[in-house]
């Protein structure tokens, strides 16, 4: 007797295979465009505690950049997932890589930059012996810079907004839902533990789960981005 098409093609063990693969596969792609980023890494790494040379931090910022867009287009795709539950990787992966390139990259360089130069007036205020409520104050505004960079991406990979209002609507729920914003923080440290301390195994798959937790914890804020779209309000009151 032949199997039913649901039995066959959409049993649990169909659905755990297809999440398995659409996950290694988009971590696959992710890492392919960060390669240099990755060779740098293993360089720092196959060092030890030889000192590395001079300049090498300013080479793994410039390395990082490719990180944005890469970040952007599996979030799409993770997005898509938990919507439709079916996704075709390789298709949905570099379309939303190509159409939230500029955008993406505009948004993560800049992220890059004002970090990096937070980073070093806090080294600044340290060695120079500044009060250290100062250093607290800078220390709180990186902290902010990526609680909000964890809305800006999801947001560019969902809806085609400007500048200015992925900006606004970011800021927005990372006050507004700070909770969420906090559990976005949480999903890197989770994933980040189980890593160096359960299994390295996790590195197979490890930026499609934190993309995908990302737009687990985010999918009312999206759902409610889009009604405000379907009633042309594209600014936060």
């Amino acid at each position: 007797m032949a199997r039913s098409k649901r039995e066959f093609g959409e049993g649990p063990i169909y659905t755990i295979t297809n999440y398995i693969f659409w996950f290694f596969l988009g971590n696959l792609y992710f890492l392919l465009l960060n390669i240099p980023l990755l060779y740098i890494l293993l360089v720092a790494l196959s060092n030890g505690s030889t000192p590395l040379p001079s300049g090498f931090t300013e080479i793994v910022i410039l390395c990082c950049v490719p990180i944005g867009p890469a970040a952007t287009a599996l979030l799409s795709v993770m997005g898509k997932l938990i919507r439709e539950k079916d996704i075709d990787i390789t298709k949905d992966f570099f379309k939303a890589y190509k159409a939230n390139f500029f955008q993406s990259l505009f948004f993560w360089v800049i992220e890059i930059m004002v970090i990096s130069i937070l980073y070093f007036d806090i080294r600044y205020l340290i060695s120079g012996n500044y009060p250290r409520i100062l250093t607290i104050l800078v220390f709180i505004v990186i902290v902010f810079v990526i609680l909000m960079s964890l809305f800006v991406f999801p947001i560019i990979s969902r809806f085609y907004l400007t500048t200015k209002d992925v900006l606004k609507t970011a800021a927005y729920y990372t006050i507004k839902k700070f909770h969420i914003a906090i559990m976005n923080i949480a999903s890197f440290i989770i994933v980040g533990y189980i890593f160096f301390k359960v299994s390295t195994f996790v590195l197979l798959f490890i930026s499609s789960i934190i993309c995908y937790l990302l737009m687990f914890y985010q999918q009312k804020i999206i759902l409610e981005m889009e009604e405000k779209l379907k009633k042309n309000t594209v600014t936060v009151e």
